[in-house]
């Protein structure tokens, strides 16, 4: 049996000790990582300069928390950062909101994970605004300081309203020298731009319905963009020339009126009038839902190509 000095033993068991010791304490907690879940976009197609929104989810998967700074990039150069703090085992969500007015194909990337959108080329299309059939039943008067009034509401917006079309004629004997306006109004009947006076004489017909049927006159408006509905008034500014005597539209009844009015003044004072109180009693054209003026706009809007 080999004998070992007491003090070499106490060394090693020293030794044991200190291994032990070393073995049951804890290890230091992985430093926070970051893994992003999903990313998604909407919408996938847009129009230029439209808002896309895209969301993503991110989770740390280390065992300290921590920052999570990546930038969102599109196309290789980067957007924006959203600096967030991250506990350990938990996620995040992100939202990045991006607009670009160039047409083409985009990639948004974020850590690992890469999305797509398109920006749509948008070209111009001229529109009709119309709501008769081209089938004058008659050609009315607006009565004395009276007038035609239209609404209009576009089915794309914004509309670039240039031109407005005006199927009518003129009636009667006293009208040499007289005029009549043109206006273009907002949805509270206020001016959209500067009324314009016509001679009379713009209308080429000079008779009486049914025995010279009106025609269609173009009038081109100064260009007006507009984003809800809007009014088209021709005030006939008829006073002192005798009954039914002047300007006349013609009037369709093939559709059930919705948008067309009798009016009497000059805004900001116009208000609408029933037509009884301008036709006889009794007359089918009394009826204000039969009542379609021969009346259209004319403009354009942006749509996808």
């Amino acid at each position: 049996m080999i004998e070992r000095p007491l003090s070499f033993m106490l060394v090693c068991a020293g030794l044991v000790i200190t291994a032990l010791a070393a073995c049951a304490a804890p290890q230091p907690a992985a430093p926070a990582s970051f893994t992003v879940l999903t990313l998604n976009v909407s919408p996938q197609k847009a129009q230029p300069g439209q808002e896309v929104i895209l969301t993503a989810e991110v989770a740390n998967t280390g065992g300290m928390p921590g920052n999570f700074e990546e930038p969102l990039i599109v196309n290789g150069k980067e957007e924006e950062a959203h600096v967030i703090t991250i506990q350990p085992g938990y996620s995040k969500s992100l939202t990045y909101r991006v607009a670009r007015k160039q047409s083409g194909k985009y990639v948004a990337q974020l850590g690992s994970r890469t999305v797509s959108f398109t920006v749509i080329g948008m070209v111009e299309q001229t529109v009709e605004l119309k709501y008769d059939n081209d089938r004058p039943r008659d050609a009315l008067w607006a009565g004395n300081n009276g007038g035609f009034l239209i609404c209009f509401d576009p089915p794309q917006k914004p509309f670039s309203l240039n031109k407005v079309r005006i199927c009518g004629g003129v009636y009667g004997v006293g009208w040499e020298g007289k005029s009549f306006n043109l206006m273009v109004l907002d949805s509270d009947m206020k001016s959209i731009v500067s009324d314009e006076a016509y001679a009379v004489e713009k209308f080429p017909v000079k008779s009486a319905y049914p025995y010279a049927p009106p025609v269609w006159v173009d009038f081109n408006v100064p260009v007006a963009t507009l984003e809800n509905k809007f009014y088209v008034y021709l005030y006939t500014g008829i006073t002192g020339m005798g009954k039914h005597r002047g300007v006349h539209v013609g009037v369709d009844d093939s559709n059930f009126n919705e948008h067309s009015f009798l009016a009497q003044g000059r805004p900001p004072y116009a208000t609408i009038v029933e037509p009884v109180s301008q036709y006889p009693a009794g007359i089918w054209y009394t009826d204000i839902t039969r009542l379609n003026w021969m009346i259209r706009a004319y403009g354009t809007v942006m749509v996808p190509e």
